[in-house]
């Protein structure tokens, strides 16, 4: 019995994964559903998931980074901002380097390739992707001190998965794959969640001390990914009202997660 209640945080964090990618899978499957031309499902997929993402960083990543930090010296807080901007800075060169493609505006960034539109979208989506796998594998690797905000964290994350399958899987319909493939392409970029928890997971385990550093980083990374993509994509094309409402109905549903499960 011991043993099992040991393992708990262990096996939920597994079920965390996989409810990440299901949920992903289940949004991208919407594509058999909804009009291949709806810009508004999709402004409205990307303004929500971004709302949820803003306060999931603040909520389940830096207010438990600051407990963590609340018996030490005053200054030992400044690891907080510290990670923060170096999850800023990481994700900043990601997007520099990486070629991707925009869904929404179609805007290509990152150096010069060869890649097919389809496969610009996919690396877009993977460095969305990335941020938050590792939030969630940080935030479990503090569950024996914090679970709650680890849990918390698992289910707005796996909420706004749901949406971003559907903006993954709409735009590649546009570009005329067939709904079958675009629903395949939707649900690999919540697969691409699972190693990215994995290594966060069994990094921020390894190194307990540095659990307040990679809670923050991983806040900067996800925040960034909000700011310089998805609110723009989800604003854009004169879905500005649509996508700016969805972001804050995104970030009330995650406060009122956290305020009722906390």
């Amino acid at each position: 019995m011991l043993t099992l209640l040991q393992q708990m945080p262990v096996l939920i964090f597994i079920g965390a994964i996989l409810f990440n990618w299901l949920s992903t899978f289940l949004g991208a499957s919407l594509v058999y559903f909804t009009n291949k031309e709806n810009q508004q499902i999709v402004s409205i997929a990307l303004g929500s998931s971004a709302g949820i993402m803003i306060a999931a960083s603040f909520f389940s990543l830096i207010l438990p980074a600051m407990n963590l930090l609340e018996n030490m010296p005053k200054w030992f807080l400044l690891i907080i901002p510290l990670g923060f901007l170096c999850g800023v800075i990481f994700l900043a060169l990601c997007d520099h380097f990486l070629p991707h493609k925009h869904m929404i505006s179609g805007e290509i960034e990152g150096v010069h390739s060869r890649f097919s539109k389809n496969q610009l979208l996919m690396l877009a989506m993977t460095l969305h992707n990335i941020p938050e796998g590792l939030a969630v594998g940080v935030a479990f690797a503090s569950a024996h001190q914090q679970f709650i905000p680890a849990l918390i964290l698992s289910i707005g994350i796996g909420i706004q998965n749901f949406p971003e399958g559907t903006a993954i899987a709409l735009p590649m319909h546009q570009y005329g794959k067939s709904r079958f493939v675009s629903m395949m392409y939707g649900q690999f970029s919540g697969i691409i969640e699972i190693p990215a928890a994995i290594l966060g997971y069994i990094f921020a385990s390894l190194i307990q001390n540095i659990l307040p550093f990679a809670l923050s980083f991983a806040a900067g990374a996800m925040l960034f990914v909000c700011v310089e993509d998805m609110i723009p994509e989800a604003c854009c094309h004169r879905q500005i009202d649509i996508g700016a409402l969805s972001c804050m109905i995104g970030f009330t549903v995650m406060m009122i997660l956290d305020i009722m499960l906390s």
